[in-house]
């Protein structure tokens, strides 16, 4: 039995080169516990996805009280938990077959709310401190967290869908600008074209920052459909040979840094020098720095199959 929740377990993360080592020790473990839970109680993923986004709430709230360090531990609990959900939610879509593309979009809506909920209570204080001229500053700290993590999972799908070759579906696809606009049109319903307006910010960001072109990523994935199973497993080495070692800096922008410097900095009391040092100034010339690199990763990786002459 227990070899076989093992098993189960694996299945229910997306891939051992993605997952940082705390997914695995804390978010992974925990959330496939939930998510075992919650098929025998038949709640699903959307549900728990607005379990995490009330636990962002609750850690926000929290926050509110920055000199009492009893509620700064609850504010940590509970941003901790909100991200266990967000990991439970996956693992449960994956395990019961459930993921849909507007659970995706939902997740990642609720993902956001959390954090902006988080940063406006722990800015308010400094807004008292340094005069309203702070409040612009959360939001623009704000906003270069969203591109910041939009990147790190651009690359993250990105490996899942050419690395592993996990194309069923395009559940992993990182969708282009038209493709978006297109899916945004043929919407069903206004619910629907509104989830996927939101979405589209999202997919802008990544557009933005990803060095790769749509040529590019067109010609990788016509190949990886339609190349022959021995070819298609080349591609997929090469793929993750010059990809799998950039991942860990790609991860130093992700949420699970941000999480644990905006808990440290709470705790000493220092939010204001977070945001400035690491939001506003770190975090982005990693981003510079890493891009160069990935370009250099990449064409490597093209002049390795002989995509280039494809994707000019």
């Amino acid at each position: 039995m227990i070899a076989a929740l093992f098993s189960e377990f694996k299945e229910s993360i997306k891939s051992p080169d993605t997952e940082e080592k705390l997914d695995l020790v804390l978010y992974r473990p925990c959330g496939f516990l939930i998510a075992k839970i919650s098929y025998v109680l038949s709640i699903t993923p959307s549900m728990l996805s607005i379990f995490g986004l009330l636990s962002g709430f609750a850690s926000a709230y929290y926050f509110l009280q920055t000199d009492n360090t009893q509620a700064l531990i609850f504010a940590s609990f509970f941003l901790v938990l909100s991200g266990i959900f967000d990991s439970a939610d996956g693992q449960l879509a994956r395990l019961a077959n459930q993921s849909t593309k507007l659970g995706l979009i939902l997740d990642g809506i609720c993902d956001s709310f959390v954090m902006i909920s988080v940063y406006i209570t722990c800015t308010l204080p400094y807004v008292h401190q340094y005069g309203i001229f702070f409040a612009p500053l959360s939001f623009v700290a704000i906003y270069l967290h969203s591109y910041q993590c939009a990147i790190l999972d651009f690359y993250h799908r990105e490996y899942l869908y050419f690395g592993y070759g996990k194309t069923s579906e395009d559940t992993y696809w990182n969708p282009s600008i038209s493709d978006c606009q297109n899916t945004m049109d043929n919407s069903a319903t206004k619910r629907e074209r509104f989830m996927h307006s939101l979405r589209m910010t999202w997919i802008k960001k990544q557009q933005q920052l990803t060095t790769r072109t749509d040529l590019q990523r067109k010609t990788m994935r016509e190949y990886i459909l339609t190349c022959g199973p021995e070819k298609k497993e080349v591609f997929m080495q090469s793929y993750r040979r010059n990809n799998r070692w950039l991942l860990p800096y790609w991860r130093l922008i992700g949420v699970n840094a941000h999480t644990f410097l905006i808990i440290v900095f709470m705790f000493l009391r220092r939010f204001d020098l977070y945001l400035v040092v690491f939001d506003l100034i770190l975090f982005n010339i990693i981003i510079f720095v890493v891009g160069i690199m990935q370009k250099k990763a990449d064409d490597k990786f093209f002049a390795e199959l002989n995509l280039q002459d494809h994707a000019e």
